[in-house]
This record gives C-alpha cells, structure tokens and sequence, in this order.
C-alpha cells in the first residue's frame, strides 16, 4: 500500500512528487496525459513565463523539463503513470483505493493535484474537422513561411499570433468583434507584423480530403463574406474544465474547486489537495503557489505518519548528498 497517491503531474502535483521523494514517503503520480506538465504542456508548451522564482523568463517546455529533472533523483523510488485518469476513490480501513483507468492502487493518504480538471478546448463549429485546424501547438516550427489564420481575440489568441509571425510573415488574426480582451500592448506588438481582421465569424472550412484549404467569413455588421486561404488555422475559442467529479469523490467545493484548509485538508479525511484546483480565502492562482501548497500538503501527510517527527523538520540540504 502506497503512503500518497498524487493524482495529476502538473507543475504542482510534480513538485508534490519530488516532496514526497525528500520526505521518503511510499508514493506514485497518476496523470490521465501522455506526458507531464498538466496546463504548461497542455495550452501554451511554447509561450514564456515570467513570474516563476528565480527564472527571468522561461518557456513553459523548458519549466517543465527542469521539475522532471528535479524530480528524476527520485524517479527509481516514484513512479508516474501516464495515461492513467481517477475514476473512482473508494474509503477502505487504511486509507483509500482509487480505480483508474488501467488499474486499482490502495493508499493511505491522495493528494490531489489536478488543476481542477482536464482542459478541453472550445471547439470552432465547422462542418467537419480538419488536420490542419489547431487547438494546441507544439511545434512552431510547422509554421515557417506558411500562410496562418489565428482566431481569437484573447492574450492566447495574440501571443500565439506574436510567436508565429517569428515563423512566417503571413499571419492574419480574425476575431468576432472590434474590441479584443487582449493586453492593449500584445494588440499594437501584433499589429507591427501580422494583419487583423474584424468584425468577422466563421460560417465554414473549405478543404480537400482532411486538410482545411481556408475559412469563409461573415462580416458581423454587413453581412458581406469572404474567403481566407490558409496552410494553418490556430483556434483559440479558450478551454472549458472536463466535468469535475467532486460530488462523486463527496468533496466539498462549487465550480470544480475543492475546498481546503490550512494544511490542504479536503472535507475528507486523508484526501488532500493542491494547485489550481483549490480554493480558500484569499487563493491566489499561480505557480509557485501551488507548488507551496503542495510542500503542506506532503508535509501534513508525512507528519500524520511519523508524529514521532512532527517538530523535527528537515530542509533540503541536509536530506541529499550530492
């Protein structure tokens, strides 16, 4: 029976993983992707982050490929399973078993590091679906010298837009209104490379075969329509959560957030949680919060197992010998 199971390998339930491995505690990592990261990987892998301590700037790629190498000293002792989702958590005498979707794993403590659930994006209402109609980026490379539509008026739509025009000096942004949510100054950036093109909507994709050849557009106010050609159409319509299964797992919260207290505590005993998914007085959604939240939370669970230790706290450097 494992100590902890963290469900999620975002930037919190990895930095959870490399708590747990300080701390020697018998744990693993679920996480329903094919890769870590969670939001980072998932939404924006290429974009750069700013407010990470100690990084001037970068890459959300990069950011997670330094928690993996942080973590990679315990890896021999913590697995992480990918492509593994929490279906279930069942309370048994000592602990919790969580079913997911490959296997069951008995528990003592869960710590939950989901983010508040999987990211699924707003899809762009089309007859069919093509290949080349994006919602994630990961190569932007794919981009060089091609003609690109990006559709959005949010900072995601414009900082892609941004990113792109390094790549090819054909990108064109079409949005639904005059008026974007985007930071005035991404909006001027963009207009220095790319062009813009409002107000329009999208009635349909031409393509051949499964490959979009363009979008034909609706003038919001006059009615008038015309054909954008394009090798790339990058959507960015935002994300909705995938449902949350707080009331199936009889945890309190509202909206897909968990509530917790001080220590991370859920409304269930032993189940723990962290991250974005969370919430309490005066929850700040960042980074480095989270990855915060998540060192209670292992510490709580580690002090529920050796109370022996409770005012025996150890940092960093005196637990690794490198």
């Amino acid at each position: 029976m494992l100590d902890v199971l963290i469900i999620g390998a975002g930037p919190t339930g990895l930095y959870a993983a490399f708590m747990a491995g300080l701390r020697k505690l018998n744990a693993a990592v679920i996480e329903s992707n094919h890769e870590a990261g969670g939001q980072l990987t998932a939404v924006y892998k290429e974009k750069f982050i700013y407010d990470i301590p100690g990084f001037y700037k970068i890459s959300a790629e990069d950011y997670t490929k330094e928690q993996l190498k942080q973590f990679a000293r315990f890896k021999d002792e913590i697995s992480i399973h990918y492509g593994e989702e929490a279906i279930d958590i069942e309370k048994i005498d000592q602990g919790y078993k969580v079913t997911t979707t490959n296997k069951v794993i008995e528990t003592k403590y869960i710590l939950i590091a989901h983010g508040g659930g999987g990211f699924v994006p707003q899809k762009l209402k089309v007859s069919k679906d093509y290949n080349n109609i994006l919602y994630f980026v990961k190569d932007l490379e794919q981009f060089r010298d091609k003609k690109v539509l990006v559709l959005g008026g949010g900072d995601s739509a414009f900082d892609w837009a941004l990113a792109i025009s390094k790549y090819t000096s054909d990108v064109t942004l079409v949005h639904r209104r005059d008026e974007f949510r985007a930071i005035p100054l991404t909006v001027e950036l963009f207009r220095s490379k790319g062009k813009i093109l409002t107000p329009y909507t999208v009635l349909d994709a031409i393509g051949d075969g499964n490959i979009a050849k363009g979008l034909k557009l609706k003038h919001a106010k006059d009615g008038s329509e015309l054909i954008l050609e394009a090798d790339y159409i990058v959507v960015n319509y935002g994300f909705v959560l995938s449902k949350s299964r707080l009331e199936d797992w009889k945890l309190d919260g509202e909206k897909g957030l968990i509530f917790v207290d001080s220590q991370m505590r859920t409304s269930q005993p032993g189940i723990y949680a962290a991250g974005n998914g969370v919430d309490y007085p005066g929850k700040v959604k960042l980074i480095s919060t989270g990855q915060g939240e998540a060192a209670i939370a292992i510490q709580s669970i580690y002090n529920e197992l050796h109370p022996e230790a409770l005012n025996k706290f150890e940092h960093s450097s005196s637990l690794i010998n490198d």
